[in-house]
């Protein structure tokens, strides 16, 4: 016998109602979380997965961490490999927030429920998570809807990805903390501002290769900047991270066609500077110190009139005795390299014990293992 026709459990008011009360909780127990979907750059078509990914967008909507004890899964594990961190965590979200906020973007890969890959920044505990599934049959139909999503996650390992959310925590603090970066001990030059960290910096190298990336630390009382998120603009893999600056100075050279002269300045603050003698403009010998960018008005000057002077002309040199060359020091973080850490190092923070257990561990010979990656013999 079919059901009462006369009595339905999907009564649109009362759908409603029971949805206005599930978000109402929702907002008033739950969490700002945020919500990045994942844009596949460079997808491998034969095993079907993403070789790069990037996380452009960032959605705030309120969550509620179903685990009121805490993050579940194993916790923290002491393996062969460091310490590593197996947390879970459950959210529930509103369907109605998911389709107000979310379900638009374009980098999804369907707009109805939220995807298995995409990100969950937990700010109360700066955490990260991957969603790996989503249930969205619980609970089941009340009244003959549904109103949440389930999301089943684990713990971000960050590798590499590229964050351009809009948000520090994320764009900055994340990538240089995490990512691997390179130590570079720079030479001594009070007169010049500190770096700043967050600010990018780069080094040319010749005329095509330019090495950049992101201070992500700096000390001055050692003169050790930390840079991370480096760049290479070098396609043949010779220069891929930044070398010691070469501060040797050319001489004068002038070759028949007199065509790209240059004159090397050596006075204080001006070491690595030179002078095209066709149009008067100032440069950086190659390679260059490191530097945030910063120009001034590099410029050669007449001490009389401060009339630019043409150093080369068709009947020859200016020879007035009140002429001189003048180059301000125009990069504000201008700093020659004298050393290049040899090893990449991990992040300083102190949750971070893999590379001091690895560092430990190189002292130990353990005669309990014929083969440390197999069972114990």
């Amino acid at each position: 016998m079919a059901t009462n026709v006369f009595f339905s459990q999907q009564v649109k008011t009362e759908q409603n109602l029971v949805e206005d009360l599930i978000v109402e909780s929702l907002r008033f127990y739950g969490h700002n979380c945020y919500y990045l979907p994942r844009k596949i750059v460079n997808e491998d078509t034969i095993l079907g997965d993403a070789a790069d990914n990037k996380f452009e967008d960032a959605y705030e909507v309120e969550m509620y961490l179903e685990g009121v004890e805490g993050f579940e899964g194993e916790g923290d594990l002491y393996s062969k490999f460091g310490v590593e961190v197996r947390d879970t965590a459950t959210f529930i979200l509103s369907r109605r927030s998911w389709e107000r906020f979310v379900s638009l973007d374009a980098n999804l890969a369907t707009g109805l429920r939220p995807n298995e890959g995409d990100l969950i920044y937990f700010p109360l505990s700066k955490s990260i998570f991957e969603i790996k599934f989503v249930e969205h049959e619980n609970p089941f139909y009340q009244l003959g809807k549904l109103y949440t999503f389930k999301l089943t996650c684990d713990l971000f390992e960050y590798s590499g990805e590229d964050f351009d959310t809009g948000v520090s925590a994320l764009d900055v603090d994340l990538e240089l903390a995490q990512g691997t970066a390179v130590q570079l001990t720079l030479a001594d030059t009070p007169t010049i501002r500190d770096f700043v960290v967050g600010e990018s910096i780069s080094q040319q190298i010749n005329e095509t290769v330019v090495i950049s990336g992101t201070v992500s630390a700096w000390d001055e009382s050692t003169n050790k900047v930390t840079v991370s998120r480096i760049n290479s603009t070098d396609t043949t893999g010779t220069h891929q991270t930044f070398v010691v600056t070469d501060t040797t100075l050319g001489r004068i050279k002038t070759e028949d066609s007199m065509d790209g002269d240059l004159i090397a300045m050596s006075g204080t603050g001006q070491e690595g500077y030179n002078i095209d003698f066709e149009d008067g403009t100032a440069g950086i010998s190659l390679p260059s110190y490191i530097t945030d960018g910063t120009t001034g008005t590099d410029n050669i000057q007449n001490e009389a009139s401060s009339d630019g002077i043409l150093l080369e002309s068709g009947t020859g040199f200016d020879q007035s005795p009140e002429d001189h060359i003048t180059v301000e020091d125009s990069l504000a973080s201008r700093r020659s390299v004298t050393l290049v850490g040899s090893d990449q190092t991990l992040s300083t923070d102190a949750g971070a014990f893999n590379l001091e257990i690895e560092t430990d561990a190189d002292g130990i010979i353990d005669f309990s293992e014929g083969n440390p990656f197999g069972e114990s013999t």
